[in-house]
């Protein structure tokens, strides 16, 4: 291989680092609450599993992350001669340090599958245009690239999958005798599939492709069991829990609203249709990409004869997998719909164009209409280039605001309010407040003294049941207002949903806030009342009023 052409690929994954290294800089520490969840929840189910301790699971099932933070942050506490503390201390006193750390890791996956892609089908078709066009493949959407490179999260080993997914197929491709080699196929593809479930549920769609393109119903089977047995090893840290997590994917399946709450019901057909829409128009690309596919396949399968010509072709057979593999994603995914939940399927666009151009020139046709390669790609990749940097500037930009208007609302609990008491929500954006996420959201408080024991005395509210709490116990709202506190009290939160601005807390007393700095990502409240209920009666003077 000529020195020029490793050089060609190496400029994509180059431009992968950078995109990445610019879109960490934009959002800023994990610590903000945009960015809290789930880097802290993976954070400290990390930690546990180094320290073989037992812990709740995110749902997703997340295990792989957490497999791949618990290794990193034993390599990493092993390698720092300077390292004093224990892992557990290293971790709770320097959590930014280790979420970045495991970013790099996930980044450094992705960079170097990107370019082992470049070079592996450069081998096989000796054509760097097509070798260019596949690592194009994360840069077709701003949802990989968002989600995928500049989070602690499940989405860059799902990318990570989706592209060693996109590897093995592209293999399969320019196999001269895919019939004698299916069961080393088989193999592979069921262990990237087992990994890719238990990294996240929203890559099960993916396993239709191999169901397609296998070529013996032995080997579909054999793919669905070995499936089966790879997602329980790498689920092996939560088998414990198989029970409450099944029983919540069942949940999922049967209600209306998000995360197996809302009414029973497979979908609430305006919600669904109304997610189609938004999947639709947030996604211009990927449905413009599919739809053109879609086309093609009709195109080459209208008659019998051309039907029997293109099927015997195994990049066709690919082809049209991954199209159904799309469309039965966003069909599911139209139930729940998250931007960040298609990154597995949208992965799979640039390989679809590859194996569309694949198809073609199989077919004679560039050589028929005598169609320039270097034109027509020099082409496409100018104007998805220029696509690519507004949606990434766009992206930048947000990341950007967020930022700097949660970093201003911390500085101004640091300075302005800071002899307040201070009581942060789950996932308010300030150190403390992403430590206590991860640590009780999840994990009921697993490490809860050694928090306390670093940091001192905290307080926190869980919005979703009203409690008041610190590191370690629960405590009443109530007590403290009633010693004559209450105008000395600041709740750092979101913008809260009700328009009159009140809390309801546990004892049904009503907290009655006024916003003191009129954030739009998020902001901080002052008590301007509290409505007492003790003993289930309002107890007078119904709202008790607190000078400004």
């Amino acid at each position: 291989m000529k020195k020029t052409s490793v050089f060609t690929l190496l400029i994509l994954p180059a431009a992968m680092v950078f995109v990445a290294a610019l879109l960490h800089y934009a959002q800023g520490p994990h610590w903000i609450s945009y960015n809290s969840d789930p880097e802290y929840l993976y954070l400290f189910n990390s930690l546990a599993l180094a320290e073989s301790k037992q812990t709740g699971t995110t749902g997703n099932p997340g295990t792989t992350l957490q497999m791949l933070g618990a290794a990193t942050m034993k390599i990493s506490h092993a390698v720092d001669f300077s390292e004093k503390d224990s892992l557990e201390s290293s971790v709770l006193k320097n959590p930014e340090f280790h979420l970045n750390v495991i970013n790099i890791v996930l980044v450094t996956l992705n960079v170097l599958l990107l370019f082992i892609i470049g070079l592996v089908t450069f081998n096989l078709t000796k054509n760097i245009w097509l070798s260019l066009l596949l690592q194009f493949s994360p840069f077709l959407s701003k949802i990989t690239l968002s989600w995928g490179l500049s989070r602690v999260s499940p989405e860059p080993l799902l990318l990570f999958s989706g592209l060693l997914f996109v590897l093995i197929l592209m293999k399969m491709v320019f196999s001269k005798n895919l019939a004698e080699s299916a069961h080393w196929y088989m193999t592979v593809l069921a262990l990237v599939s087992g990994f890719g479930i238990a990294t996240k549920l929203t890559f099960t769609p993916l396993l239709i492709i191999p169901l397609f393109v296998l070529p013996k119903l032995r080997n579909k089977i054999g793919f669905l069991v070995l499936t089966g047995m790879s997602f329980i090893l790498w689920t092996w840290p939560i088998i414990s829990q198989y029970k409450i997590l099944f029983n919540w994917y069942y949940r999922i399946l049967t209600h209306t609203g998000l995360y197996g709450l809302g009414n029973s019901g497979i979908i609430d057909i305006g919600i669904y249709l109304r997610n189609l829409q938004n999947l639709l128009l947030g996604n211009p690309l990927f449905f413009l990409i599919w739809f053109f596919a879609a086309g093609f396949i009709i195109r080459f399968s209208w008659s019998a004869e051309a039907r029997k010509k293109s099927w015997s072709d195994t990049s066709f057979r690919i082809l049209s997998a991954l199209a159904v593999a799309q469309l039965c994603a966003v069909l599911i995914i139209a139930k729940h719909s998250a931007e960040q939940y298609l990154l597995p399927v949208l992965s799979l666009s640039g390989f679809i164009l590859f194996l569309m151009f694949v198809c073609l020139q199989r077919l004679e046709y560039f050589r028929r209409f005598k169609i320039r390669q270097g034109v027509l790609f020099g082409v496409f990749f100018f104007f998805i280039s220029l696509w690519m940097i507004i949606d990434i500037n766009n992206v930048f930009v947000q990341k950007t605001r967020i930022k700097e208007e949660t970093l201003k609302i911390y500085q101004t609990l640091e300075s302005k309010y800071k002899n307040y008491i201070k009581i942060f929500v789950l996932r308010a954006s300030s150190p403390i407040g992403a430590l206590a996420f991860g640590n009780f959201f999840i994990n009921d408080g697993l490490y809860s003294e050694s928090l306390q024991k670093i940091y001192g005395e905290a307080n926190f509210l869980n919005v979703f049941n009203g409690k008041f709490h610190t590191w370690t116990r629960g405590f009443a709202i109530e007590d403290i207002i009633l010693k004559g506190d209450g105008n000395k009290i600041i709740i750092s939160a979101p913008p809260l949903s009700d328009a009159d601005g009140k809390i309801i807390c546990q004892t049904g007393s009503v907290l009655h806030l006024r916003d003191v700095f009129d954030g739009k990502f998020e902001t901080i409240y002052a008590l301007d009342g509290i409505t007492l209920m003790w003993g289930g009666s309002i107890q007078p003077p119904c709202v008790t009023p607190f000078p400004r």
